[in-house]
């Protein structure tokens, strides 16, 4: 994991530039302490279907291919100002995650110490995904430009799991 500076936007604390394994094509952005257990299949097909799905403690995200994949998580003050992201991104989700610990994993179901922890105020958080280079996979899905903006801000609001940009196409690796 590399954290970098906030590059001059006042309202982003840290940016940390993560390569994940999406086993099942699948991320999971979870307090440290939360555990997913076994959801059922009406958890998963929610999730296939729209590339987020929920449990106490635990944000699941889909990914296009179940590879290592670059997710960037930027920590920020507040929501980020303008769509501009939400534009350019491919398909675009929402929800909001508890963090009690106050430590952010990022990983699928793997919690070994080795893992980066994103230290964070404890608390509840919004949490947007933004999902690029989905039209940039190759025919068997195994190769492409694939990445993933996860943006978290501090957030007494519910916020559902919910779709704010759907991709146009059936979502790869569903």
């Amino acid at each position: 994991m590399t954290a970098t500076a906030p590059p001059g936007d006042p309202g982003l604390l840290s940016r940390h530039e993560l390569t994940v394994l999406a086993d099942y094509s699948t991320l999971l952005l979870q307090d440290d302490d939360a555990r997913l257990g076994e959801p059922g299949h009406a958890w998963f097909d929610a999730l296939a279907g729209n590339w987020i799905n929920t449990a106490p403690g635990v944000v699941a995200i889909g990914a296009a291919r179940p590879f290592t994949v670059p997710v960037t998580v930027d920590v920020r003050r507040t929501p980020p100002a303008g769509d501009s992201e939400l534009e350019r991104a491919d398909h675009v989700t929402q929800a909001r995650l508890a963090l009690p610990s106050g430590r952010l994993l990022v990983s699928m179901q793997d919690t070994r110490d080795e893992i980066p922890r994103i230290p964070l105020a404890p608390g509840n958080y919004a949490v947007r995904i933004c999902s690029h280079g989905l039209n940039t996979l190759s025919e068997d899905a195994l190769d492409g430009e694939d990445r993933y903006h996860v943006v978290l801000w501090p957030t007494d609001e519910d916020q559902p799991a919910q779709v704010l940009k759907r991709y146009p196409d059936p979502l790869p690796g569903g």
